[in-house]
């Protein structure tokens, strides 16, 4: 009797509970599996909720790590977010569409070029859940209307939508290395691809209208003209840098937002332009509650 007394009152704590447990342990362990460790060995519901938490968040930082990922047992149903490279998914591609649980994705699309990125983008989305929510893409060669299509034809409950590409812009190595990847990239696309701000808003309004739960939008491209960068880096090459045959260069590069010439010629009609971009999207896609581009010239940095 005693001892049928004493199994009764040990009762298990609440998975909810242990969930927590796990997820602070994790957090006070910057993400670490080993301080979880102990914890996943107590028992075989231990280790399931461990696992989960763990592999909630899936940084892929190879190919061959990818591949090893999907022989786990129980990660397509852990996995919640994903970040990776696209070229980590030169294997098992296919291997996208069995993470169901997938709500978040981020990816860098610093692997391709302007002859890839469709191909690419199509091929990633053919194979993933249609449920995400949140998705960011970096280091874009080029955001236009056919990949916001695509990405609104596939992912229609999106809430948060970031795309970018002006990290490609090097300035971080010399001039001529800021001048050569700034023709990488269509970082600036009116009026290139778009004659007017006004054509660029109708054509990308009307690809994200069917995106109907989208609150946050983010695009990481210049609204101003491509040759404001064009004229800023023919000026700079000639006043700042020296003989390109020394191999000296007395100044790192900067972009037109640290050019006092630039910034007096272009500033003011810039930040009109993205206000007015900010407007009409938002009149024309009535979920969206905020929209955010890059730009030289940010309104707090206005005078």
């Amino acid at each position: 009797m005693g001892m049928a007394h004493a199994h009764r009152g040990s009762p298990r704590l609440p998975a909810e509970l242990l969930d927590s447990v796990v997820y602070w342990l994790l957090v006070s362990g910057r993400s670490a599996f080993s301080s979880i460790a102990a914890f996943a060995l107590a028992s075989h519901q231990c280790r399931q909720i461990a696992l989960r938490r763990y592999y909630a968040v899936l940084h892929v930082r190879s190919a061959p790590h990818w591949v090893r990922t999907c022989r786990i047992p129980g990660m397509f149903l852990w996995v919640r977010s994903l970040s990776a490279s696209t070229t980590a998914f030169r294997y098992k591609m296919d291997g996208l569409a069995l993470f169901t649980s997938l709500r978040a994705l981020e990816m860098d699309f610093s692997g391709d070029g302007l002859s890839t990125q469709a191909s690419r983008a199509t091929l990633l989305f053919k194979n993933m859940t249609a449920g995400l929510t949140r998705m960011k893409l970096t280091h874009l060669p080029r955001i236009d209307s056919a990949l916001l299509s695509l990405v609104a034809s596939r992912f229609p409950t999106l809430i948060t939508l970031e795309l970018s590409c002006v990290e490609r812009l090097d300035e971080h190595c010399c001039w001529l290395c800021f001048e050569e990847s700034s023709t990488c990239c269509a970082h600036s696309p009116i009026p290139g691809e778009y004659a007017t701000v006004d054509s660029f808003l109708s054509s990308f309004c009307r690809a994200l209208k069917s995106l109907e739960r989208l609150e946050t939008l983010f695009l990481g491209i210049f609204l101003s003209d491509a040759d404001v960068l064009a004229r800023h880096l023919e000026r700079c090459a000639t006043v700042i840098m020296a003989s390109p045959r020394t191999g000296y260069y007395p100044a790192p590069p900067f972009g037109p937002d640290k050019c006092a010439v630039c910034c007096a010629e272009h500033a003011v009609a810039t930040r009109s332009r993205e206000n007015r971009a900010k407007a009409t999207m938002v009149a024309a896609i009535p979920s969206i509650r905020s929209v955010e581009f890059c730009s030289w010239f940010p309104q707090d940095s206005a005078a």
